[in-house]
């Protein structure tokens, strides 16, 4: 039986407000709970702090992993990105919008109010803007060197790609690639999609190819604060602490699904 909790109850009642549906829930386990409705495009799996793994279900819509320090950190992003998957979002076509470089700062600050990661500088930014409002960014690293490739080849890599919240640009991840791809010719360009969200489709529609998978990442989340770190994040009196006996310093051990490489080759 799941353990529902106050800030699950919260969680499901904004979502389907949001989403205007009602959801059907099903209990995977005593931290884990599937939410799905017949007439929304996303299911979502739903993870309390103390869940340590995923569970993979089969569905027959697109299936998504949330977390609950997420939520209770940054609800309203985590919503409208659910959201715009449930193609709930303002649709702007790309060939409506804009490319042009952007600055680290800008980059940074659109990061940092509209994706669920931690925000990168990268090494070059590209932005898509719709009448001078700034909606999608792509961010890049530089170019690096290849074994057994001509010495003028580079392969960079796609950092970071998002859209403003509660807007989807049609089009417009393929218009930041090509933007970029005019620019600096890359030999090719590396990415990973975050298997929580994706399954990789939107990148293979523009060329991308699947190169291989990443293990599932252990993060650890302070149980009181609800703040999420990596190994490398971690306070460093928290780092000096065996991670069986982390627990007992309030911070408990949560596991993505992993990622999915994938590169698109120039032609």
């Amino acid at each position: 039986m799941f353990n529902v909790n106050s800030s699950f109850y919260k969680f499901l009642t904004e979502l389907q407000n949001k989403l205007d549906t009602e959801f059907n829930l099903h209990a995977l386990s005593e931290t884990a709970c599937l939410l799905s409705a017949n007439e929304t495009p996303v299911s979502i799996v739903y993870y309390l702090s103390d869940s340590d793994k995923r569970i993979q279900v089969d569905t027959d819509t697109r299936c998504i992993h949330v977390d609950e320090d997420l939520w209770i950190t940054r609800p309203d992003l985590l919503l409208n990105r659910i959201a715009a998957l449930a193609g709930k979002a303002k649709r702007i076509y790309a060939r409506d919008t804009v490319a042009a470089r952007i600055d680290k700062g800008v980059a940074m600050a659109f990061q940092q109010a509209h994706h669920l990661q931690v925000a990168l500088p990268g090494k070059y930014r590209y932005g898509l803007f719709h009448k001078g409002d700034l909606v999608a960014i792509a961010v890049f690293s530089g170019g690096r060197k290849m074994n057994n490739q001509p010495d003028d080849y580079r392969s960079f890599e796609l950092l970071r790609f998002c859209h403003k919240q509660g807007v989807q640009v049609v089009g417009g991840f393929s218009k930041l690639i090509d933007a970029f791809q005019q620019a600096f010719h890359p030999g090719d360009i590396m990415t990973y999609a975050d298997k929580d969200w994706s399954d990789g489709d939107s990148y293979r529609k523009i060329g991308f190819s699947i190169a291989g998978e990443t293990e599932p990442q252990r993060f650890w989340i302070n149980t009181h604060t609800k703040q999420r770190y990596d190994e490398h994040t971690l306070p460093e009196e928290i780092k000096k602490v065996p991670p069986h006996a982390r627990k007992t310093q309030g911070y408990t051990p949560i596991q993505n699904s992993g990622s999915i490489k994938l590169i698109k080759v120039s032609p």
